[in-house]
């Protein structure tokens, strides 16, 4: 007889979760590091796109949404396997990737969350939190709501980008 879960969880980070209402763009990783699946990615003045990156904070106006993985695409176009610095994969620089700007998405928190809390990226190591932390040191994603709290497997959340930001 088989065992019953008595908890499901959330998925893995970059994992779009209501297809319904998901919006998702293709865009060139812009910059010359992976962007891991879940990761906040944010538009580049001079075309494409980038992850958070601690020496050019970026701000709300150029968040765009959060890196997804794509079933057919990720074998071919995205960095995976237990040697990379990311395990659980991402967009190699430079490659075309896809990223949802409107919908649901697993990402994982650097902190324990609770449904519909506001989310915020803190600009010292770009963890998404649900907790704004001292003065000036996070930017709140306005647009951007947590739908449930972390699991127990790494704090993987799922949350809701309500509506595009920019593009």
């Amino acid at each position: 007889m088989g065992k019953v879960l008595s908890e499901f969880s959330n998925g893995f980070p970059g994992t779009p979760s209501r297809t319904a209402d998901e919006i998702i763009i293709t865009i060139q990783n812009g910059s010359s590091n992976v962007i891991p699946f879940g990761a906040p990615v944010f538009l580049k003045t001079d075309g494409g796109a980038e992850g958070f990156d601690i020496d050019y904070p970026q701000s709300m106006d150029e968040f765009l949404g959060f890196a997804v993985r794509v079933p057919d695409k990720t074998p071919d176009t995205a960095v995976t396997g237990q040697n990379q610095a990311n395990p659980l994969g991402g967009w190699r620089a430079g490659e075309t990737m896809e990223v949802l700007v409107r919908g649901a998405v697993t990402v994982t928190m650097g902190e324990a969350a609770n449904r519909g809390s506001q989310v915020f990226l803190r600009k010292s190591d770009g963890k998404l939190m649900a907790t704004p932390g001292s003065s000036g040191s996070s930017f709140e994603l306005t647009n951007v709501r947590l739908r449930n709290s972390g699991d127990t497997s790494g704090n993987c959340a799922e949350v809701i980008v309500n509506k595009r930001n920019i593009i």
